[in-house]
């Protein structure tokens, strides 16, 4: 979620007193799971979580983290469904967790902070949209350029900063060693240059079609 919208819950956090509570987890403790109704608006304030879900073997499979200072829930809290997938602990983590009533109250009180919060479920609903587009595409190499078109377009820019390899990899569907190779090999190709670990540049306008 937008870092305004967490700053302004947590310059509130004595009024939201009544209305959230501390959670800590230990390492590779669960904190939330697909049994469960999703009825809170969670902030990690320390440490790093894990989104996770496990196949039908048992495996288990990482669609992304959640570090200090972001959250997770606001999208599905008015929702009334349960958890789409377990929140486990990566390290040892303290979250705030905000109750649905919570944010009601936040809206009530502080306009603005409804339209920023509105504003960001709108972002990311839109992330969603694109995030579909390219699990279509059959080429992990062309779900990785649509990606870095998607960037390129949000940043406005040619130099593209992103998360991590791992981050694109759960964003497109694939794992980290494949994007790797995938990002060499356009580069290799000249379509983009590896600036460094988390910026590349796109060098051909055609990538940008």
């Amino acid at each position: 979620m937008n870092s305004l919208i967490i700053k302004e819950i947590m310059s509130l956090k004595k009024q939201l007193k009544n209305y959230s509570k501390i959670s800590i987890a230990k390492k590779n403790e669960i904190l939330h799971s697909p049994h469960e109704k999703l009825e809170q608006m969670s902030i990690v304030i320390e440490g790093k979580l894990k989104v996770v879900k496990f196949t039908s073997e048992g495996n288990e499979q990482v669609l992304k983290y959640v570090n200090e200072n972001e959250s997770f829930g606001e999208g599905l809290i008015f929702a009334d469904e349960c958890y789409p997938s377990f929140i486990i602990a990566e390290k040892k983590s303290k979250v705030l967790e905000i109750s649905k009533e919570g944010i009601l109250y936040l809206f009530k009180k502080n306009e603005d902070f409804l339209v920023m919060y509105l504003n960001e479920i709108s972002k990311k609903m839109i992330n969603l949209s694109n995030v579909i587009d390219i699990l279509i595409i059959k080429s992990i190499k062309e779900r990785i350029i649509k990606y870095f078109i998607l960037l390129s377009k949000q940043q406005k820019s040619k130099i593209v900063y992103f998360k991590s390899k791992q981050k694109i990899a759960n964003d497109i569907g694939s794992v980290r060693e494949v994007v790797s190779k995938k990002i060499k090999e356009l580069e290799k190709e000249g379509i983009l240059k590896i600036i460094d670990k988390h910026h590349v540049k796109i060098l051909k306008e055609k990538l940008l079609e």
